[in-house]
């Protein structure tokens, strides 16, 4: 008894202890958790019974797809698209080589990615639908008008007194700052407008392009006794001028980047009407920045540049308190896109281009860094890398570095050197890896610019997401670097970046773009970052992009024809008015036909870009077509 005891109770405890195992096991099963994702991707296979797509991403990696069966498929649509166009084929529609966008859920049980939306971004095969002939043109109008709106209101354009710095989402004056208009955020508004008046030829435009540089320059323009120099103010606020910066970190100077960018819009302003008023006050800033804060005192030229900031009394950068004496990108490197090279293509003259060379010789010296993929972007006097700034330290603004690549790729057209290419280049390598979302597309914001000591990564510094701007910096450094060393994988960069900007950034909504975007396109609406309009956001790098993307896109990757308008003043009858919007490849690029006062007109240099104009005391508009050699 005693031993059959003993097997049966072994017998009940083995059932017991299978029972508890299976109902351990059981307790073990857990839903899988969720997150959403984004991805975006060439069409590798197809297996269309299973519903299944293989997707190719932009470093080569392959992410597969389920397409769920309520996914919701359309086209990619542009800001004045107000309505998707539905892609009604579902599986049939996914076909080898074509772009797409899919967004879903990924479960962590399964690899795939369930598609519930999914983007495409080809209008047949092969053409992508932000490279078609008028794509960005139109984005550049749409994004004209919410500004125009904004700052005039509906109906007519008037009176330019109600221009303001901070919009909101909607495209409205916000309320609590309703008096400040910084000098640097309208001219960098009319920059984006006389872009867009140059792609469309839009009366309205120009209509208030013209009345924004009349306020600019009645309100913000200060010009010294002897008439030698002009400066502007940081902004005006209740109707009176306020000289040193508002701004956090630039508090109590006037840096140089406000400087620069007061000249951009009157730069590309000059462009369309040849005005010698607005050169002549072009030419005086620049006199007053290269005597106020350029820095001259070395012999080597390599040891020289631009200080960042000045005293608002002394005009001294010794008195700019914790910004004494310092060098950066933006006093350095933003002289180049913002308003120098398109100074100097629209006048010819010598000395521009002799500068253009001197800043990208200075980049080229002492910004990359051979110690980390990221370049340096603040010095002391002597171009000691400063790794202690304020919120910056020893971090990479992943645009600065596009930003390096997009300039000296230009400059590298316009002057030949190999050396600003070898560093455009190795700048944009180094973002391929370190900077770019090969996943969704686009480019993060700032990252640690040495690896983390236990993890080996080059890890984020603050956030995951996009900048706006960062976007436009990588879409067309890349692009203009593929027309340069004509590299598919800088082709499939800028690609993978604008498929991602025009899915995440443009408002359908209400208007203009997003400032911020998280890393899967959801954007990025808290504080300021909800803002169209503010201290660090106008009217500028978005149309910007529509600008340069046109011609990159028209003119360098699918070799088709643009259209340019100017209205050249009565002043610059009778001269050579330049006409060559941008940087092109040498040889790339000529005038094939003129229209003045819509009539054909004959007297043009075809390679020089240049129209001779009659004297005349009526101006007329000026339609200029640039084609493909």
């Amino acid at each position: 008894m005693t031993a059959i005891f003993k097997f049966c109770c072994r017998i009940v405890f083995i059932i017991l202890l299978s029972s508890a195992a299976a109902v351990a096991a059981e307790s073990e099963k857990t839903v899988p958790t969720v997150r959403f994702d984004r991805v975006q991707g060439i069409v590798n296979t197809v297996d269309r019974g299973n519903g299944l797509v293989e997707l190719k991403l932009t470093d080569g990696s392959l992410q597969r797809l389920r397409i769920a069966s309520n996914a919701y498929l359309h086209t990619l649509r542009g800001l004045d698209e107000r309505v998707r166009r539905i892609d009604p084929k579902g599986i049939d529609a996914f076909t080898p080589g074509v772009r797409i966008a899919a967004s879903g859920i990924v479960y962590s049980d399964r690899p795939e990615l369930v598609a519930k939306e999914v983007t495409f971004f080809n209008t047949g095969s092969t053409e992508l639908v932000f490279e078609d002939a008028d794509w960005w043109s139109s984005q550049a109008m749409e994004l004209a008008e919410f500004w125009i709106r904004a700052q005039f209101g509906q109906g007519e354009v008037g009176d330019p007194s109600g221009y303001r710095t901070n919009i909101t989402k909607a495209g409205t004056k916000r309320s609590e700052s309703i008096n400040l208009q910084e000098t640097d955020t309208l001219s960098r508004l009319i920059y984006g407008l006389s872009s867009t008046y140059i792609l469309n030829g839009n009366p309205r435009v120009l209509k208030a392009v013209t009345e924004l540089v009349r306020y600019q320059r009645q309100k913000m323009r200060i010009e010294t006794p002897d008439g030698k120099h002009v400066y502007w103010l940081h902004a005006v606020r209740d109707g009176r001028p306020v000289l040193a910066s508002l701004f956090a970190e630039d508090a109590g100077t006037i840096p140089l980047y406000e400087q620069i960018y007061s000249l951009a819009g009157l730069t590309q302003y000059y462009r369309i009407t040849g005005d010698p008023v607005i050169l002549a006050d072009i030419e005086k800033t620049i006199r007053f920045m290269d005597d106020h804060y350029w820095d001259g005192s070395h012999q080597d030229p390599l040891q020289r540049g631009y200080f960042s900031h000045i005293h608002p009394g002394t005009f001294s950068s010794s008195d700019a308190g914790s910004n004494a004496l310092k060098k950066n990108w933006n006093s350095v490197g933003d002289h180049l896109p913002a308003y120098l090279e398109n100074l100097y293509l629209g006048t010819h003259d010598s000395k521009h281009l002799l500068r253009l060379t001197e800043l990208a010789n200075l980049i080229v010296a002492h910004f990359p860094d051979s110690k980390s993929p990221f370049v340096n972007e603040r010095f002391t006097a002597e171009w000691q890398p400063d790794h202690g700034y304020a919120w910056q330290q020893n971090r990479g603004v992943v645009g600065h570095n596009l930003k390096i690549t997009w300039c000296l790729t230009r400059l590298y057209h316009l002057t030949g050197n190999a050396s600003f290419l070898q560093v455009a280049k190795h700048c944009a390598d180094e973002m391929l890896i370190h900077g770019q979302d090969t996943r969704r597309g686009g480019w993060y914001d700032v990252i640690e610019r040495m690896p983390d000591p236990v993890t080996g990564r080059y890890e984020l510094a603050w956030h995951d997401r996009k900048a706006w701007w960062q976007q436009e910096q990588g879409i067309l450094g890349y692009y203009i670097l593929f027309a340069a060393t004509h590299e598919p994988k800088y082709l499939e960069s800028a690609r993978a970046g604008a498929g991602f900007y025009n899915l995440a950034f443009p408002d359908h909504d209400d208007g203009d773009v997003f400032f911020d975007s998280q890393s899967d396109g959801t954007p990025y609406l808290l504080g300021d970052r909800a803002d169209k309009g503010s201290h660090s956001k106008s009217g500028y790098h978005n149309m910007e992009l529509t600008y340069f993307a046109h011609f990159y896109t028209n003119l360098l990757v699918h070799k088709r024809p643009v259209i340019l308008h100017f209205n050249p003043g009565v002043e610059a009858g009778g001269t050579n008015f330049y006409v060559q919007p941008i940087s092109f490849p040498p040889g790339t690029v000529k005038i094939t036909s003129v229209t003045l006062g819509g009539r054909e007109y004959k007297n043009f240099n075809a390679k020089a870009f240049t129209v001779k104009l009659p004297k005349w005391t009526v101006q007329e508009p000026l339609t200029v077509i640039l084609s493909p050699i």
